[in-house]
């Protein structure tokens, strides 16, 4: 439970920070850093401030991991570990804060039910992580995101749709 509520805590620390100014300049500086340097934003310094701000919440996951754990060991630190972040990520979404949630749930439930069917549950993972990478959406919110602006177009552009909604 103390996991859920520091999850809650750190996913609300993220949004009142993307909405706050500085949150303003992470996204400038991601996708325009020229822009913001001829605007006058120091970028080497909003750099500095996402590296220690990912730093911080990166420790809060290490101290829980550990905690849940009992445990730390030199194999934590294998380059594995580090590409099941990446894929993580990748599978849930870039760029959304709700997209490595999903993509963790979605990668955790997958390493669990394919290890007991086999020992080679990595090649189907990543099958299925060349799928979303192929099918160009972003991640499996991403998926979500489409199917529900598909269905939202689809009703205001459906006639019947539109005399049902008159009549209600």
């Amino acid at each position: 439970m103390f996991c859920l509520v520091a999850l809650a805590v750190m996913y609300g620390l993220a949004v009142v920070i993307l909405r706050s100014g500085l949150g303003r300049s992470f996204s400038g500086v991601m996708h325009n850093e020229q822009r913001m340097r001829a605007l006058g934003l120091t970028v080497w310094r909003v750099k500095a401030d996402v590296f220690g701000l990912s730093g911080m919440i990166a420790g809060v996951a290490g101290v829980l991991a550990a905690q849940h754990i009992m445990y730390i060991s030199p194999g934590l630190m294998a380059w594995t570990v580090s590409g099941e972040a990446l894929v993580v990520v990748i599978l849930g979404g870039l760029g959304t804060l709700v997209g490595p949630l999903v993509g963790a749930a979605v990668f955790v439930v997958l390493k669990h039910e394919l290890s007991s069917l086999t020992t080679h549950w990595h090649l189907i993972v990543g099958v299925i992580l060349i799928g979303v990478v192929m099918s160009r959406a972003n991640g499996i919110f991403g998926f979500i995101e489409y199917f529900v602006a598909a269905r939202s177009k689809s009703a205001n552009t459906n006639p019947k749709a539109r005399e049902v909604t008159k009549d209600a």
